[in-house]
């Protein structure tokens, strides 16, 4: 039910309330608005509360005097601004906030310079998506998921969480709840593990119990570890036979496990840098592309001899056998060949037999001699295609 008699006694009492003296008052507000873009709550009022530097700025009432307030003209409110700068948690509309007098800019020249601040929201209902009393409308875009929950939190874990099923997790290793928490089946109890989580996936959605991570179902995670062995499922089936590598899921060291759905590494001006102490591993079910616009180079350790570049396995999984042919040298070595076959087709093309009548041409070998240079002079012309222009080795 919306009751609007006597707001102006409402508003009148909530001004009074904390005046100018030099006392500061601690109250709880009811929210009715909140700057969020230049257009909301209204321009006019973005405008008149700073422009920019408004944004988190709150319109309120105090609670005991507006819980029975659904509407109010925000002009005829109070307002109060983020208590901190840098974190801000911007309630939504209905629901209750903290708020305490501070310094106002003006404090400075005038001990009666005062300001209003909030430094959070009242947890009514410890609901992570809204705690508004009334249940009313939250605002005009905010809206309940059915599936979020909390998560489930352990003794001295630390958690923040978003109202969007997001958190992020400073927890540690926790033997006794192994059989419920997928990182402490090992180590000691107390091992540190950040676990930072946009997506949680709820198993039952009927069910009102917390969330718990799960690293293969939730939608994009990154987990810091420290010797933690979590079970993740790569993405990819295929696995060269020569890799000692340890898999995630059977690592216990130290480790950072990035995990979505797709993972893009963007370097808008320079580099991107991957060194390994041991071995990189690229694996995909799919194809490999490596791009470049001028040069792939593949290199390794001309000081180590044992030192190779492998393609490929036979059928059995054996390391590669075949050398590779140098491009040059081989080049070389067929135009040397071709030359030798040139100087013998001319011998053969010229080549006669004494009689009595003198020497004596040879129809057939004269003929095969011909034809033999002419098929050589075409091999000659086309062993300069042979070599590539964009692929070389040493």
């Amino acid at each position: 039910m919306k009751i609007k008699t006597n707001l102006s006694g409402i508003v009148s009492a909530a001004t009074n309330k904390g005046g100018s003296s030099g006392v500061f008052n601690s109250q709880i507000g009811k929210v009715f608005g909140v700057i969020t873009t230049k257009n909301t709550p209204t321009k006019e009022l973005f405008e008149k509360n700073g422009g920019a530097t408004s944004i988190g700025t709150v319109f309120y009432l105090p609670y005991n005097e507006s819980k029975y307030i659904e509407n109010i003209d925000l002009s005829r409110c109070l307002v109060a601004i983020p208590f901190d700068s840098n974190f801000k948690k911007i309630p939504l509309i209905g629901e209750l906030i903290h708020i305490v007098d501070g310094p106002s800019p003006i404090s400075q020249t005038t001990n009666s310079g005062k300001q209003k601040y909030y430094t959070g929201t009242v947890n009514v209902w410890n609901n992570i998506q809204q705690n508004s009393p009334s249940g009313e409308s939250l605002g005009k875009t905010f809206s309940e998921g059915a599936d979020i929950r909390d998560i489930l939190p352990f003794e001295g874990d630390i958690t923040i969480q978003g109202r969007k099923g997001n958190g992020i997790r400073f927890g540690s290793t926790v033997k006794q709840y192994s059989n419920i928490s997928e990182w402490s089946g090992i180590g000691k109890d107390g091992d540190p593990i950040i676990i930072m989580v946009n997506g949680y996936v709820t198993s039952n959605p009927s069910e009102v119990t917390p969330n718990i991570e799960e690293i293969n179902k939730e939608k994009s995670s990154l987990y810091m570890t420290s010797a933690q062995r979590l079970p993740l499922i790569p993405g990819a089936l295929i696995k060269n036979p020569f890799n000692s590598s340890i898999e995630p899921r059977n690592y216990t060291n130290s480790q950072i496990i990035l995990n979505s759905d797709r993972i893009t590494l963007n370097s808008k001006k320079d580099e991107v840098l991957i060194f390994s102490k041991s071995n990189i591993e690229l694996s995909t079910d799919n194809v490999i592309n490596l791009n470049a616009g001028e040069i792939i180079h593949l290199n390794i350790d001309s000081k180590n001899s044992n030192a190779k570049i492998l393609l490929g396995t036979d059928k059995n999984g054996a390391i590669p056998s075949e050398p590779v042919l140098l491009g040059n040298k081989t080049h070389d070595l067929l135009l040397e060949m071709l030359n030798t076959l040139t100087t013998l087709a001319g011998f053969l093309s010229s080549a006669t037999v004494p009689s009595p009548e003198g020497a004596v041409s040879i129809p057939n070998c004269n003929l095969g001699g011909e034809q033999l240079f002419n098929d050589v002079s075409n091999l000659i012309d086309r062993l300069s295609t042979i070599t590539s222009e964009k692929v070389y080795t040493v």
